[in-house]
């Protein structure tokens, strides 16, 4: 069996050169116990469909995006198999509330604690770009990259200290290039000056062993706590480290930061530094 991190590099491949089935999706939705793919990663497959999994969730229940799930569910993790009777098998994700014509999935999460896991969380190598990690939830640090494959629109949003929520940045992209990371076809929608949507997502991926960033002479990751994410020239947010020249880039293992100007454009609170620690970065997709 392959393993999780070494197939969505091939499903990926395959799906981003035509090789293989596209992102046609499911049917309709299907239930584990009664259609056909299982739950191993290798499944996959658009089974025989299961009575009540399009008008009422359940354990077991498969969609092929959270915009399936039914309108009356509450938002939480739910199966999804995006390419249906593609080579990608199921992927455990967690769907939003229904808002803006749809349920939005969680592609990543970091969350700010003083003394917590958060930077350690994101010390993400070149090897595990694709491996998902952490629980899917708002409240957990939280990575599933493998969300890449099948997104087409994208929100990042960002949470102040006190509970202020703001939407920074919507953009769309036709997939990921598994070997970079690079999104493909980046375009901006609205929010996210040039500066953040340049940044943090029209641009190159780098780790502390991976090198795409666009900063020219050295490279981000490793610059700042060894924070594995899209960067540019370097970071308007960072999902771990703090940018503040003045200040050791840990502070206190806090781990997401916002660049203060930024934050005060949106009308989100700071403390005052270059980079003002925030209570979490989370970015969203659906397709």
């Amino acid at each position: 069996m392959r393993s999780e991190s070494a197939t969505w590099v091939w499903a990926t491949a395959c799906l981003l050169t035509c090789g293989c089935t596209a992102l046609a999706g499911l049917d309709k939705p299907y239930h584990l116990a009664t259609g056909s793919g299982g739950g191993n990663l290798g499944g996959g497959g658009a089974g025989g469909g299961a009575p009540g999994c399009d008008v009422e969730a359940s354990a077991g229940c498969v969609y092929d995006r959270c915009g399936a799930v039914p309108e009356g569910a509450p938002a939480g993790v739910y199966t999804l198999d995006a390419d249906g009777p593609g080579p990608a098998g199921p992927l455990q994700v967690y769907c939003g509330e229904p808002a803006d014509g749809g349920r939005w999935a969680l592609v990543y999460n970091s969350i700010g604690e003083l003394g917590g896991p958060t930077l350690a969380f994101w010390k993400i190598l070149y090897a595990d770009r694709l491996s998902p990690k952490g629980e899917p939830s708002p409240d957990n640090n939280h990575y599933q990259p493998g969300l890449y494959i099948a997104g087409r629109e994208y929100r990042d949003e960002i949470e102040d200290i006190p509970g202020t929520v703001v939407e920074v940045l919507r953009a769309n992209a036709d997939g990921i290039d598994p070997e970079t990371m690079q999104l493909l076809t980046p375009i901006r929608i609205s929010g996210g000056e040039d500066t953040l949507f340049n940044w943090q997502f029209a641009t190159g991926w780098a780790s502390a062993d991976f090198d795409r960033d666009t900063k020219g002479d050295g490279n981000c990751a490793s610059a700042f706590g060894g924070v594995a994410q899209h960067y540019g020239n370097c970071f308007v947010y960072s999902l771990g480290a703090d940018g503040d020249e003045d200040a050791s880039v840990t502070d206190d293992d806090w781990g997401p930061h916002l660049e203060t100007v930024v934050a005060t454009s949106y009308g989100l609170s700071n403390d005052g530094s270059e980079y003002t620690r925030v209570k979490r970065i989370s970015r969203w997709t659906r397709w």
